[in-house]
C-alpha cells in the first residue's frame, strides 16, 4: 500500500548496495531506529559500588538469558549450527578479561555501570573497526550489540519497537538477534546502511530466506516510514516509491523467481551436466561451520573451498591448540554426507591481519599466505596435525595459498612429510593419500602451470586474486576498480593456460572465485574445460540450471572466440550475444534479475562479482 504522502515525493529513486541474500520483496518501509544511550560519566558514591556491582551481574544475567532463548529460536527455525552465531556471542559476553575490565572501572573509578560497560566495549569496538580485516570490522557490530543489551538492562528499556508485519525494515545496522527475532514478526525483507555479506546478519538472512540489501549508505536518511519499497536482493537496489510500470516490472520478476526456486530444488539431486554428457562438479565455498548444511541443501558435490582463517579471525587469536582446530575440522567433515572437503590452509596477510605481520606498504604483495606459514612453523605444523587427524573422518584435500615459487609448494610439501612421520610415530591414524593443491592466483603459477602441476595433485583457481595480479588493479581503489574485470583477455588466456596444463599432467583443475557464481560467465569456464566449479551455495541451483541448459560443444565453440579476441569489451559483446542468441532462451532460465550483465559506468564491462577472496 503506497504512502498517502508518497505522490508529493520523487517517483522510483533509486538506492544501491550489497544484495547478500537473493529475493524480491515489495512493501511499506519500516524505519527501525535504535534509542540512542546518552551515556554520562556520573559517579557513585563509594558505599553504593556493590549494589552497582550487583546491578551490572542481573543485567548480564539477563542479556545471557536473551541470547540463550535467541539461540532456542534460531535452532527451532534453522537447525543447530546456525546457533552458533549466539552462542559465540555469548562467549564474548562471559569473556572473564572483559567482565573484569568492566567491574574494575566501576570499583576503581566509582562510575555508574551503563558507563562502564560502554566505556569498556567501545574501546573493544574502536580497535576490531580499526583493523584492517573486514571481517573484524565486521565483528564490531556484535560487539556493540552486547553493550547495547546489557546498557537496556540497567535501564529497564524495552528492546523493540511493535514491529509492523510484512514490512521491509530500514535501519543503520541490524544484529544477527535482530534478524531472528524480526523473522517471527512476518518482515519481508531488510536494508541496513551498514555492513557486508561476511556480516552475521547476511549470513542469517540467506538461512532465513529474507531478502537484504547491506552497505546503502544512508538509506535511513532517504526513507520515510509508509514508503513503498521494492528490495531486490538480488541486484542490491532498492527502490523508492517507484512508478507503476516498475511495480509492474518486479510483481513478474517475483513470481518468475519464486517459480525457478521451486523449479531449482527440484535440481538438488540432480548432476551438473551439459545437455551433451559433459559432467561438471559443483562444490560450495564455505567460511563458516554452520554454513556447512547449505552443501545439502543446494546440492553440492562437497565444499570446493574452506578458509580456516575464519576459525582464528573468529577467535581473534593465533594459539589455536591443534585440539580445538581438530574437532571443528572434524565436525565439518563429518557433517558432509558426500564429497571431498578441501581445506584451504591459513591465509593470513593482506586484508586478513592478526597480531602476527608487520605494516606494510603493500600488504597485498608483501608477508601473506604460504609466506607467513613458513615462516612461522608454530603455526602450520598445528593446522597439518588437525587436518591430517581430521582426514580419518571424511575425504579431505589440503590446498595452500599465495604459491609464487617452486620452491614455496616443495617446502610446503617437505613440512607436511616431517608432520606426517611424526604422527606415524605417535601411532595417529591419518590419510596416508590425502590429495595436496596449490591455489592459481598469481600469474608466475598460471605461467609455469605444468612446472608446478609436476609438484600437486591439483589446482585451484583464485580468479578474484588473479585477476588483481595479472591487471594490476587493486579493486577496492575506487580510482581504478572499474578496471578490474574476471573477463579481461589476459585472465581467460591464464585460466585456459592453467587447465590445458592440468590436463597434460593429469591433474584436476578447480575455480573457487567468485567467478563461478557469475551464471553469466559459466558458458565460458565451461567452453574453457574447467570440470570443477566451486561457487557461494545460494548460487549453485543457478549455475547448475544453465550447465543443463547448454552445450559444452557449444560451449568450447564460444570460448575459442572470446580468446581469439583482445580487448574486454569484445568478450563481453560475444557472451551477450551467445546468451540473447542461442537456440535455447537463457533468459527464460535466469531472469533479468539473475543475469548480472549490468555495464559497469563508463566501460560498458559486465559487472564484477561482488565480493573479495
Amino acid at each position: 500500500m503506497r504512502n498517502e504522502n508518497s505522490d508529493t515525493r520523487e517517483l522510483n529513486t533509486i538506492l544501491e548496495g550489497i544484495g547478500v541474500s537473493p529475493g524480491i520483496a515489495i512493501g511499506p518501509a519500516y524505519i527501525y531506529t535504535r534509542r540512542s544511550h546518552d551515556i554520562e560519566d556520573d559517579r557513585i558514591d563509594e558505599s553504593l559500588v556493590d549494589s552497582e556491582l550487583q546491578r551490572l551481574d542481573e543485567a548480564v544475567a539477563r542479556s545471557e538469558r536473551d541470547l540463550k532463548k535467541i539461540a532456542s529460536v534460531a535452532k527451532e527455525k534453522l537447525g543447530e549450527p546456525s546457533a552458533d552465531i549466539f552462542h559465540a556471542q555469548l562467549d564474548m559476553l562471559r569473556d572473564e578479561e572483559v567482565l573484569s575490565a568492566i567491574s574494575k572501572c566501576v570499583r576503581r573509578d566509582q562510575c555508574n555501570a551503563a558507563y562502564a560497560v560502554w566505556y569498556v566495549l567501545e574501546d573493544y569496538r574502536k580497535r576490531l573497526l580499526a583493523s584492517d580485516s573486514e571481517y573484524f570490522q565486521e565483528r564490531a557490530s556484535d560487539i556493540a550489540d552486547i553493550a547495547d543489551r546489557i546498557i537496556r538492562h540497567l535501564r529497564r528499556e524495552k528492546f523493540f519497537s511493535k514491529i509492523h508485519r510484512e514490512s521491509i525494515v530500514f535501519a543503520e545496522n541490524l544484529s544477527a538477534a535482530d534478524i531472528v527475532l524480526f523473522s517471527r514478526r512476518g518482515i519481508l525483507g531488510c536494508v541496513t546502511d551498514f555492513g557486508g555479506a561476511t556480516s552475521h546478519v547476511s549470513i542469517m538472512a540467506r538461512a532465513l530466506g529474507l531478502p537484504a540489501v547491506v552497505s546503502t549508505h544512508g538509506a535511513t536518511d532517504k526513507v520515510r516510514e509508509g514508503d513503498h519499497v521494492i528490495l531486490d536482493g538480488l541486484k542490491g537496489k532498492v527502490f523508492v516509491n517507484p512508478d507503476q510500470a516498475t511495480i509492474d516490472k518486479y510483481l513478474d520478476r517475483r513470481a518468475r523467481y519464486e517459480r525457478l526456486v521451486l523449479e531449482q530444488r527440484q535440481l538438488t539431486h540432480l548432476p551438473a551436466e551439459t545437455v551433451d554428457g559433459q559432467r561438471i562438479s559443483l562444490a560450495a565455498n564455505l567460511e563458516f561451520r554452520t554454513e556447512v548444511p547449505q552443501v545439502q541443501e543446494f546440492g553440492a558435490d562437497g565444499i570446493g573451498l574452506f578458509r580456516t582463517e575464519v576459525l582464528f579471525l573468529m577467535e581473534g587469536r593465533l594459539q589455536v591448540s591443534e585440539e580445538e582446530q581438530f574437532e571443528e575440522y572434524k565436525s565439518i567433515v563429518e557433517s558432509v554426507e558426500s564429497g571431498i572437503t578441501t581445506f584451504r590452509v591459513l591465509d593470513l596477510g593482506g586484508d586478513k591481519m592478526l597480531p602476527v605481520a608487520h605494516r606494510e606498504h603493500n600488504p597485498f604483495l608483501g608477508w601473506r599466505g604460504v609466506r607467513i606459514l613458513l615462516d612461522k612453523p608454530e603455526l602450520l605444523r598445528p593446522q597439518l596435525r588437525a587436518l591430517l587427524r581430521a582426514s580419518s573422518f571424511g575425504q579431505i584435500r589440503i590446498l595452500v595459498p599465495m604459491i609464487s615459487d617452486l620452491k614455496e609448494i616443495r617446502d610446503f610439501k617437505a613440512v607436511l612429510g616431517s608432520v606426517m612421520e611424526e604422527m606415524d610415530e605417535e601411532g595417529i591414524p591419518f590419510d596416508r593419500d590425502i590429495k595436496l593443491g596449490a591455489m592459481v592466483e598469481v600469474p608466475s603459477v598460471a605461467i609455469m602451470a605444468d612446472a608446478f602441476a609436476a609438484e600437486v595433485d591439483f589446482f585451484s583457481l583464485g580468479t578474484n586474486d588473479l585477476t588483481q595480479y595479472v591487471l594490476a588493479v587493486d579493486r577496492g581503489n575506487d580510482l581504478v576498480a572499474e578496471r578490474y574485470h574476471e573477463l579481461h583477455p589476459a585472465v581467460l588466456r591464464m585460466i585456459k593456460a592453467t587447465v590445458d596444463a592440468g590436463q597434460r599432467k593429469g591433474i584436476p583443475v578447480s575455480l573457487c572465485g567468485e567467478m563461478g557464481s557469475n551464471s553469466s560467465f559459466v558458458p565460458i569456464l565451461v567452453g574453457l574445460g574447467l570440470k570443477e566449479i566451486s561457487a557461494s551455495p545460494v548460487y549453485i541451483p543457478s549455475v547448475k540450471r544453465l550447465i543443463r541448459a547448454i552445450s559444452f560443444e557449444e560451449a568450447q565453440q564460444l570460448a575459442d572466440e572470446v580468446l581469439c579476441v583482445d580487448e574486454t569489451k569484445q568478450v563481453v559483446e560475444l557472451l551477450e550475444r551467445w546468451l540473447r542468441d542461442h537456440p535455447f532462451d537463457l533468459t527464460h532460465f535466469l531472469g533479468d534479475e539473475l543475469t548480472p550483465l549490468a555495464a559497469n559506468e563508463g566501460n560498458g564491462t559486465l559487472a564484477p562479482a561482488s565480493r573479495a577472496e
